[in-house]
């Protein structure tokens, strides 16, 4: 009898696995193949519950009113930005905040808006589930055979189930990043146990969900590659920096990703897509030029990186006097600390291939590779493009002047895979335990010295876990020349 097909022979797996209890259980957490079975019933999970807090937990009002109020400023026609106000202060955020909030204010009934505005964020929620989801999967995809970067820089790849084939020329399709494993698809199950999270989507109403939402999409969009792939990564990563500045946080890993994967060229060209949408955003604010004090105005309230937050909000330095926390010393410092950790990640962590960081500086800023990837992209595990992201986010947290409580949703979802990725140094007790610390610092409502210190304490752990443990691909073996690739054996497996 033949053998069945791949979608026949679904249902008779299932059926035979559910047949023993024990078995099914470990296929949802563990087989790829059931991987979306699981996230399904997490979503299916999530929405209920998401009705049931909507319905019976009060909305929580702290800044929707503000936002609804600086919404009416603009709909009034107030064009200087500086000028737009609710009752918690200026508005602080870019323009795409204030017309996601626009768009809100329009379609939701004038009544009552927080209700149906709940139901929005819902879905916002799902949403958002599904897309870290999806990376998650993506991030361990089956290594791809793909080619090397040019005749001169030709590699080999030994397939486990035959001889060695030369590589081809390379291509700008999709999936040409390679990994070695599947990550578990259990590592999603803590997503759906935060209160903190829910909180913030369900009865906050903040804007931090909608930048996310948008950082997702634009790593989407640079996990499944070619040149369109990182264009339109590019577009809606400078489209979430156009809802809140934390966005930031994640461009010192962009900007490696973008000279590794698009080269010195690509690299240009993504930085100047970025710039020229935080451009085009406001355009409404000084369309015709005529007072440049608008314009000013507009960058100066945006992206203000003087602000100095309360001593009463912070969750991350509660254990530092508030002379101190206010002191340029500690700005001083935690500027010079992020700046020595992305440094110190960019020249050893991020450049995974053989060589390094030395390497793929050569290679880019060779002037016959300017409009080539820098780096060997099939070297590059599929996981390397939301690591070094997340990784560049988790250090700018870290380093962060202050914490609010929403800035929990910053990087929550990406928690798990940080932590499998080398976050709990290869330990299951320890990456629990640090989750689990997190989750205290930030739900210690209101934060205290002993919280803040757990808080550093599990974030400076994660850090020294992926730089000191984090996973890299076995690069495939090279050979000088594909004409001897058939004389290569186990015992020569190794890089030149």
């Amino acid at each position: 009898m033949p053998p069945a097909s791949a979608g026949s022979s679904m249902p008779a797996n299932l059926t035979r696995i559910a047949s023993r209890p024990l078995a099914l259980v470990r296929a949802l957490l563990f087989e790829r193949r059931y991987f979306f079975h699981l996230v399904g019933l997490l979503v299916l999970g999530e929405l209920v519950l998401g009705l049931l807090i909507i319905a019976k937990i009060p909305y929580t009002k702290i800044d929707w009113t503000a936002y609804m109020e600086q919404v009416d400023m603009f709909l009034d026609g107030e064009d200087d930005y500086s000028e737009i106000q609710g009752e918690t202060g200026p508005l602080v955020y870019p323009a795409l905040h204030l017309y996601i909030y626009t768009a809100l204010h329009q379609l939701l009934p004038s009544d009552s808006r927080e209700r149906p505005a709940q139901f929005v964020f819902l879905g916002l929620y799902i949403f958002n589930l599904l897309s870290i989801s999806t990376i998650t999967y993506l991030a361990g995809r089956p290594r791809e055979r793909t080619p090397p970067l040019s005749a001169e820089d030709t590699t080999t790849k030994v397939s486990p189930d035959g001889p060695l084939s030369p590589a081809s020329p390379p291509t700008s399709s999709s999936f040409y990043a390679s990994s070695g494993s599947h990550i578990p698809q259990a590592l999603l199950i803590p997503l759906t146990l935060s209160k903190r999270e829910h909180s913030i989507y369900l009865l906050r109403l903040f804007n931090d969900p909608f930048a996310m939402a948008l950082l997702y999409l634009a790593v989407l969009a640079f996990m499944l590659g070619g040149s369109r792939g990182w264009r339109i990564g590019c577009v809606v990563f400078s489209l979430a920096l156009g809802v809140k500045m934390n966005i930031l946080l994640f461009l010192p890993g962009l900007l490696c990703l973008l000279f590794q994967y698009r080269g010195l060229v690509g690299t240009l060209e993504g930085v100047l897509t970025i710039v020229a949408v935080q451009i085009l955003l406001p355009s409404p604010f000084f369309l015709s030029f005529e007072d440049p004090y608008l314009t000013r105005a507009y960058f100066a309230s945006a992206f203000d990186f003087s602000r100095q937050f309360f001593y009463k909000w912070t969750v991350n330095w509660r254990f530092l006097s508030e002379r101190f926390f206010l002191s340029q010393t500690l700005s001083t410092s935690l500027v010079a600390t992020h700046i020595g950790l992305l440094v110190l990640f960019g020249l050893f962590k991020w450049s995974p291939v053989p060589g390094g960081t030395v390497a793929v500086l050569k290679r880019g800023l060779r002037p016959s590779s300017w409009s080539r990837p820098a780096a060997q992209i099939d070297n590059l595990p599929a996981y390397h493009i939301p690591l070094v992201l997340f990784t560049s986010n988790l250090i700018g947290m870290m380093c962060a002047r202050s914490l609010h409580y929403q800035f929990h949703s910053w990087y929550f979802l990406q928690l798990p895979l940080l932590l499998y990725m080398g976050g709990a140094w290869g330990s299951l007790v320890l990456g629990i335990a640090a989750w689990s610390a997190i989750e205290y610092g930030w739900m210690t409502y209101p934060a205290s010295p002993t919280s803040s210190g757990v808080l550093l304490a599990s974030h400076l752990v994660m850090i020294a876990g992926l730089f000191a443990k984090s996973r890299t691909p076995n690069a495939p073996p090279h050979v000088r020349s594909p004409k001897t690739a058939h004389r290569v054996d186990e015992s020569s497996r190794q890089d030149e």
